[in-house]
Formats: C-alpha cells, structure tokens, sequence
C-alpha cells in the first residue's frame, strides 16, 4: 500500500514541479530529491511491517504519508484549474507564475515531512524488537468446531462424501470455494470426522495454509502425521511421545524440500489417504507440490479449500463445490444455539432472534461471532437483543473478529484492487449495482491504470473479475451473450469497506441529517435520507472531497387528490450554489433520482468533472456550458426527456459514455474536417439521421449504440443509417427503436457484434441478412 502511495505523490507533484521549472527552473533537482526521500520512507516502512506486529507509529507514518499524497493532490488540482481559468495576458505572466511557486513552496513542506517520518521509522527500527506477525497469527486461527455446533451442510457434507468415496479410482482434487467465513472449514472438518470417510481411508492428513505459505512448510506440516503417538527406542524401553516426536521431527527438518517429498510419497504409497489443505491461497506452488502425491489408483483424495476461485480452476482434475448460505431457519437455528449457552431458550425471544440472525445474511462466521457477543449479556431481554437489530454489521465490524478475519481477502490487493473493494461503500445495502455503472465511476475517480494499448474499459472488467475470484463480491445478473450485469456485496464486508474507507479518510457516508459533520474523506456518499434536509445542515467546507453521490432519498408529498405519493427531493439552485462552493474539484457527480428542474450555466466551473448522472424527468434542458467540461468521461441523462443536445456536445473530445432516454436528436457538426467525440464508446439511446451517423461513425471506439427513429423516418432513411454502422470496428450492441414502417434491415454488420435489441417495432424483413458472422 505504501508503495502506491508513494507512486501517487510523486505522480502529482512531478507536474507542479514541470511548470516550475518551465518558469524558473530548478524544479527537476527538487523533484528528485523528494522522490530519493520518498522512496526511501517506503523501503524501511515496508521492511518493517513484515517484520513486527501493526505498531501504532508505522500506522501513524502510513498516515502521514497518505495525507501528504492528498495534499499533493489538492494543490495539483487547484493549479490545473487556474491553469484552465487563464483570463488574460497580464493574469498569465504574473499571477499565474506566482502561484505556481506558491505551489513549489508547499511541496518543499511536504519534503520535510517526508524526512521527518523517514527518521522516526529509522529510529524505530533500529529499537524494535521483532515479534510475530498478525496476519499470520489470524490466518492460523480456527476455531474448533464441534460437531453438535454444525448447522445446514446436510446436503454439501453427503455429496462431497460422495465424491470423495466413489467415482474414478484415480487421484482426484475437489475443492470447497467459498468467501471468508461462509463455512468452508466447517464443512471440511465435519466430512473429515465422519465415521463413514474415517473408515474408507486408510490415511487421514488436515494441513492448514496460509497466504504466504511456502512448499516446505506444507511438506513438514504432512509429515507430522507420520510420526506415530508412540515408539521403542533401541533398548526396548517406551519413549515419550513428546520427545519422540522432537526427535523425529528434528530429523526431517533437516532434509531438503526434494527429500521431504520423497518421503511423503514413500509414507503415502500404497495407501488409500484423505489430505485436506485448509485455506489454500495462491496456487503457484501447486504443481511442485501435486508431485509429492502418488496415484496409488485406489481412490484416494485431495480436498481443498479456499477463498480464491482461481486455485481450483488453475488445479487439473478438480471438482469445484460451491457451499450455500444458509436459510433463515438454519441461520436461527445455528444464532440460537450460540446464544442461549448458559441461559434456558426464551421462547418470547424468537422473533427477535430470528431478524437479527436474518440480518447476517446466512453467513456463518456473522451469526457465530453475534451470537457470541449476545451470549456474554449479564441477562438476555428483549431489551439487551434489540440493540443489535439495524445495527448487526456495525457491531461484527467493531466488536468481534470478523473485521480482522475477512481482511485476509483484501490485505494482499494491490491499492488500485483495494480502491475498487472500499468503492463499494458508497451503494446503500442489498442495492444491486449495475456493472457497467461502477466500471465508468472506478475509471472517473482514476484507480484503473493505463496499460498499454488495452482498453481502460477491459482493464476495469479484469479488475472486477479479480474481486469476483477473491470471493469478495457476487455476480447477481449476466448479460446476455457474456459477463456481468449486476453484482452484490454481501452486507459485512460492505460494512467493512465503510470502516475502512472512513478510516483512510477514502470514504465517508450519511445516512442521517448531522449538524455537527466535518467531513475529511475523498469521496461523500448520502443515503437514505433527506437530500434537502442533509445539504441545509452541512454546511462544512468538503474542500477534499473529489465525489459526491446520492442514493435512494425517498420523500413522500401529497397530489391535487391529497394523495400520498413517492418523491425523490428537490435539488435547488441553492443547493447547486452549496455544490459549487463545497465541492469545486469535484470528479465525480451522482445525483441519483434528484429532482433537478435545471443546470445552472456556471457547471462549467467544475473544471475537473469526469462523471455526471442525472435521472430526473423534469430536467428538459441542459446548458451550452456543459459541453466546456473538457475532461467528462460519462455523461448519464437517462430518465430525462430532452428534446437536443447542445452544438457544443461535439468539443467534449474525452466523452467515452453518453446515456439518453432518446428521442434526442444530436445536431450537425459546424467543422465536418474535426474528428468529434473519438473516444466514445457508448452512445444510448439518441436519434441519428445520415447527416450525423457520418459524424458517429468516425468514432471507431464504439461499442454499443441505441439508436431512436422518429415516427416520421421512412423505412429508407433507417436502413440508410444502420447501414453506415458497418464501418464501426468494435461495436458490440445494437439497439433499434420505433420504426414506424416495416424494418429492413442492412444485409451486413460489424463482425464483432453479439447482440441485437429491437423495440416498437411495426414488421420485420430479416430475408437479405447475413447471419454467418
């Protein structure tokens, strides 16, 4: 994480010093001492952490270093936007310079502090003295599961019996895949105790992995179970097994790794055995380790588990098992019997009992962990239970263990991967978030790196599929021909994003109206609550925030009939005027289903906005000053019903995605010889004509478009448009809407498209349409 803090400073600060230097020189030898520095913290703050438990002062350091990388960033930022505000000449040669010096004496400060922490970690490390690591000393704890605790898994524990016992007689690999604490281990322990699986295997061996775990280690781990309980020594006399076991274990810690597999294999030869690895990390090392097993062609296995779905697809031969969450009667089941330990079940209490076990959402390590923190209530009320009910992530996150456990799935991500994992804090629970929403708002707040000539796009896709194998979030919908649509979060570790995010001042979200709210975090995400209420009581000066959102504010209003009906709130031009004063380097723009009526002329002072949504079906126009946001990648309009687009859509040469409910009509290019809009790759739903598709057409990024005839287009004019779509390398999806006439469509498309969607639709010709492609 330090590494690509360390990276982000040096990424904004390395501009301010280029305008330094293009004014008054000498910027590069400042640029380079503070990187010498900078690099240097992160050497002996990295060593360190590997070396020692998470002391307070390199916590403290990390801290340091990110509020100076934020630091940074503000003053890039407020540079680039006086640097696009140019206004005159005599602005340009003396305040502009004067500013940027201003600037360079900042960062000097910021260079100081550096050494600063550099010399505290240095005096740190030369005093500390080493101790065990924490992650290592909680990827090592397991519970000990006892078998009248285990609860569902009746149907996984007999059909992994099953496969473990019968089928091929060959070696085979199954593996349990699941995310933290949905009862992985549990499952495994439970088959692996069964008199059934105890009685079919002549050899049993339960290993526990780790994130770092190394071959060797594994091997020794296994050769334990070699070691028998007791021994004769040379003269006939019974050793102790204890001290058998140090000797025999002294010996093989002496052997090689290649003389450790040997004997594994020779112990295991001829043998029907059963080996278990626990909590199976990276897969690396799995083909060096595989040689260590013979294939006695007798039936026996390897059962592994992991968090990770990429382990068992990257091993031959395996059989991936999925466990189930449980149901809400097991999951009451399983909170009851960890509760009432000490107490008499109170009948009076199952209802409680069973919506705050509802609210752990069928995972195991939640309602285990809960119910062991209701247990320890002197007395057990309704009273003492209804504190956790809306809060149960709350107290998991901050009063038991499930914050440090789960954290093993994220600790080892890069930042950028981390980033998008905390990003999911700023969606209220159990929404299902859009896909293609959350890639354009990760490549908006800039986590997604350039690389090479691939699309930002697909990097962003591989960065979600990287969350979905680290069994951090879930798909909840696909596409239809291939990916995903939506996803979930489950509701801990979206709590623990929130934690998380707060506590790296990443994220912070509002749920309720605060007067007292001072609000340091990056990103500011409001949920379920007044929007009007929330802007008039917050009245801090957001002046790091870089993202706003809302979500969800629901607010009800009575009709002419005094009937009750659903509103969303009011965005005024008061509270735009608290948006621009609060929020002025703003990148990102979410207004959710906000009533907006208008857009003030002056959004075009937002300099630095990358992403806009708005979802009002009140807004009917949208100001030219709009289209002077020079760096706006997405401009989402669904769900407002405008007539056309301003003529200046055409300068925003950095607009990859533009939503419309359509019909929208997009107007002529005044300069047909500028290439316009050449990195869009999403234009949905407006209306073209041959005029302007001549001009969509030279966007050759594109990947779907939604095209909306007017009822007045003839048949002609719409296979005259859909026609041009041919030249368009990379288009993917197409949709056609409202044709009033018989629909002929072009005998040709792009080779690369999947998906076709046609709506109101009067006939169809389909007989001169090559399909082949």
């Amino acid at each position: 994480m330090e590494e690509s803090i360390c990276s982000f400073v040096l990424e904004k600060l390395s501009w301010v010093f280029e305008q330094k230097e293009k004014l008054f020189g000498g910027g590069q030898d400042e640029f380079d001492s503070l990187n010498s520095d900078l690099k240097l913290a992160y050497a002996f703050i990295n060593e360190s952490r590997g070396k020692h438990n998470e002391h307070e002062l390199l916590t403290e350091a990390r801290r340091q270093l990110r509020d100076i990388a934020y630091e940074a960033e503000d003053v890039m930022d407020a540079l680039k936007v006086e640097d696009l505000r140019r206004r005159n000449l005599v602005w340009k040669i003396i305040r502009y310079p004067m500013m940027c010096h201003d600037a360079a004496k900042k960062i000097e400060g910021f260079n100081h502090k550096i050494n600063k922490i550099l010399d505290t970690v240095q005096r740190y490390e030369a005093e500390a003295t080493p101790v065990a690591a924490v992650d290592v000393a909680l990827e090592r704890h397991r519970r000990v599961v006892k078998e009248k605790d285990v609860v569902g898994f009746a149907i996984d524990s007999t059909k992994l019996e099953k496969q473990l016992m019968e089928g091929d007689s060959k070696l085979g690999v199954i593996s349990i895949i699941g995310m933290g604490g949905s009862g992985k281990t549990t499952l495994a322990w439970k088959i692996y105790n069964t008199l059934l699986v105890e009685g079919h295997f002549v050899c049993r061996i339960w290993v526990h992995a780790s994130y770092q775990f190394r071959t060797r280690d594994l091997l020794l781990e296994m050769l334990k179970f070699e070691i028998p309980e007791s021994d004769e020594s040379i003269n006939g006399a019974l050793e102790d097994s204890k001290r058998i076991k140090r000797r025999r274990m002294k010996e093989i810690g002496d052997m090689s790794e290649d003389e450790l597999k040997e004997k594994l294999s020779k112990y295991l030869e001829g043998k029907r055995y059963l080996v278990v690895m626990d909590n199976i990390w990276p897969t690396e090392g799995w083909n060096e380790l595989i040689a260590a097993f013979p294939d006695n062609s007798n039936g026996s296995r390897i059962l592994i588990t992991s968090r990770i779905k990429r382990v068992a697809s990257g091993i031959s031969l395996s059989t991936s098992h999925f466990p189930p969450i449980l149901d809400e009667d097991e999951s009451w089941e399983l909170f009851r019997k960890k509760v009432f330990i000490r107490e008499k079940f109170l009948p009076q209490l199952e209802t409680l009992g069973r919506q705050i076990a509802k609210s752990c959402e069928g995972l195991p390590l939640s309602i285990v962990e809960l119910g062991g923190l209701a247990a320890v209530e002197e007395k057990l009320t309704h009273l003492t239970l209804s504190k956790y009910v809306g809060n149960v992530n709350s107290y998991l996150c901050s009063k038991t263990r499930c914050k440090d456990i789960l954290s093993l799935s994220y600790t080892h991500l890069s930042q950028d991967l981390k980033s998008c994992f905390f990003y999911f804090g700023v969606y209220p629970e159990e929404f299902e978030i859009p896909v293609r929403q959350l890639v354009q708002l990760w490549i908006a707040e800039g986590f997604i790196p350039h690389t090479g000539s691939r699309n930002i796009e697909d990097v962003a896709e591989d960065y979600f599929d990287e969350l979905c194998d680290q069994s951090l979030i879930q798909v909840a919908s696909s596409r239809t021909y291939r990916g995903a649509k939506t996803c979930r979060i489950h509701a801990l570790l979206r709590q623990i994003s929130i934690c998380e995010g707060k506590e790296e001042k990443f994220l912070e979200v509002f749920r309720h109206v605060n007067l007292l709210s001072e609000n340091k975090s990056r990103r500011v995400s409001v949920q379920y609550c007044s929007t009007p209420h929330y802007i008039s009581s917050n009245l801090f000066r957001a002046t790091r925030a870089r993202s706003l959102l809302f979500f969800r504010q629901k607010e009800f209003s009575f009709d002419s009939s005094n009937k009750k009906k659903q509103t969303y709130g009011d965005l005024d031009p008061n509270h735009w005027k608290w948006v621009h004063e609060n929020f002025c380097l703003v990148r990102v723009l979410h207004f959710g289903q906000l009533n907006i009526y208008s857009i003030p002329s002056n959004i075009e002072e937002l300099i630095c906005l990358r992403y806009l949504r708005i979802k009002s079906d009140v807004l009917k126009v949208i100001p030219t000053s709009i289209c002077n946001l020079k760096h706006l990648e997405t401009l989402d309009l669904k769900g407002t019903f405008l007539n056309c687009l301003p003529i200046g859509i055409w300068n925003l040469r950095n607009l990859r995605n533009l939503y419309m409910s359509g019909p929208v009509s997009l107007p002529n290019q005044l300069n047909p010889d500028v290439k316009a809009l050449w990195k869009l790759q999403v234009l949905s739903t407006v209306s073209l004509n041959p005029q302007n598709v001549s001009l969509i057409v030279q966007s050759e990024l594109l990947r779907k478009i939604g095209i909306w005839f007017a009822s007045d287009d003839s048949n002609c004019r719409a296979v005259e448009v859909l026609a041009e779509l041919h030249d368009l390398p990379h288009l993917q999806t197409l949709k056609v809407v409202n044709c009033s006439e018989g629909l002929r469509l072009p005998t040709s498309f792009p080779s690369t498209i999947t998906k076709i969607t046609l709506r109101q639709i009067r006939s169809l010709v389909l007989k001169f349409l090559n399909w082949k492609n």
